[in-house]
C-alpha cells in the first residue's frame, strides 16, 4: 500500500505527536469560548492552510463544528502552489499520513472520481502540497474511523472547477456514504493590515453569496485574493450538490491577528456550508 508521507510536519506544525495534539487541542478550547450556533446539517466547511501559528486558531472555529459528528468521510478540496494544470489530481489508494497517523484514502469513491477526464494522479504535485496536508491533523482529531479523498485542484476555471465539484458529489452520492467537504484556502497575501482586511471582506461577501460566479468576478477583478479559489469554487458546488443552502462565516483573522507583523499579513476565514436536516 502507498503512504503519502508528511511534507511539512515539523514546520507548518509541530512534527511530535504529543505537541501536535496539545496545540491543536488549545485551538479548539480557544473557539469553543466564541461559539455559533449552527442549525442544520453541515455539509462542508472552509478552512485556512498556513502554518498552524498563523491560521490554526482560525481553522479551529470550523473544525470544532465537525466534534461529535459521525462522518464515513471527508472530501478535502485544496489547492496546487506547484504549479497549475487543467484538472485535479486525486490519491488513488493507500494512506495519508501525518505525525498523529495515518488516513485510509476511500478507493471507492476516488477510483470513481477517477473514471473523469479531469482527474488524475499527479504524484510530483500531490506529495509536496501543504494546503491538504494542514487539514488533516483537525481531522484526525476531531473525528473517528473516517476515510478521505484528497483533491489538489490545479484550475481556477470556474465552469469547469463547478463541474469537478459536481463529479465529486456525484460519487459521493453514488457511494451511499455520509460525506462533508473540507475546503482550504487562505485569503489575501502581503498587504498591510488595513488593506487586508478590505479586500478579505470582498472574499467573505462574495463567499457568503453562495454564488460562484461573484467570487470568480470579485478575485479576478483584483479587488479580493484567495489562493485558493478553484478548491472553493469546486467545493461550494460539492456542497450544494450534497444540499448545502447557506454559507456561514465563524472567523476572520489575519496574520497581524496571530503570530506576526501588520505590515505584510495573510488573511484567513474559517466557515461553515448548512443544509436542511435529516
Amino acid at each position: 500500500m502507498k503512504y503519502r508521507k508528511p511534507a511539512v510536519a515539523g514546520s507548518f506544525y509541530p512534527g511530535n505527536p504529543s505537541a501536535l495534539s496539545k496545540m491543536i487541542g488549545a485551538y479548539l478550547d480557544d473557539a469553543a469560548k466564541d461559539a455559533h450556533s449552527v442549525e442544520g446539517r453541515i455539509c462542508g466547511v472552509i478552512s485556512p492552510h498556513a502554518g498552524y501559528i498563523y491560521s490554526g486558531p482560525v481553522a479551529a472555529y470550523g473544525y470544532r463544528l465537525l466534534e461529535g459528528k459521525s462522518f464515513d468521510g471527508f472530501a478535502v478540496f485544496a489547492p496546487s502552489h506547484r504549479g497549475r494544470f487543467k484538472g485535479a489530481s486525486v490519491m488513488p489508494e493507500g494512506y495519508y499520513s501525518t505525525p498523529l497517523g495515518d488516513v485510509e484514502i476511500d478507493s471507492d469513491v476516488a477510483g470513481i472520481i477517477l473514471e473523469d477526464e479531469f482527474f488524475g494522479y499527479l504524484k510530483d504535485i500531490d506529495e509536496l502540497e501543504h494546503s491538504l496536508e494542514v487539514q488533516v491533523p483537525f481531522l484526525q482529531t476531531v473525528a473517528h474511523n473516517f476515510r478521505i479523498v484528497p483533491v489538489v485542484m490545479g484550475t481556477t476555471d470556474t465552469g469547469l472547477c463547478e463541474d469537478m465539484g459536481e463529479t465529486v458529489a456525484r460519487a459521493i452520492i453514488s457511494s451511499g456514504k455520509n460525506y462533508c467537504i473540507i475546503i482550504s484556502t487562505d485569503l489575501s497575501h502581503y498587504h498591510s493590515y488595513e488593506k487586508a482586511v478590505s479586500m478579505d471582506s470582498k472574499f467573505i461577501e462574495a463567499v457568503s453569496s453562495f454564488d460562484t460566479k461573484k467570487i470568480h468576478e470579485v478575485v479576478n477583478s483584483g479587488s479580493a485574493e484567495a489562493c485558493g479559489e478553484g478548491a472553493v469554487l469546486a467545493g461550494l458546488a460539492a456542497c450544494r450538490m450534497l444540499g448545502a443552502e447557506q454559507v456561514q462565516v465563524l472567523k476572520y483573522m489575519n496574520s497581524g491577528d496571530t503570530a506576526g507583523p501588520k505590515d505584510q499579513v495573510v488573511g484567513y476565514m474559517s466557515a461553515v456550508l448548512t443544509g436542511k436536516a435529516g
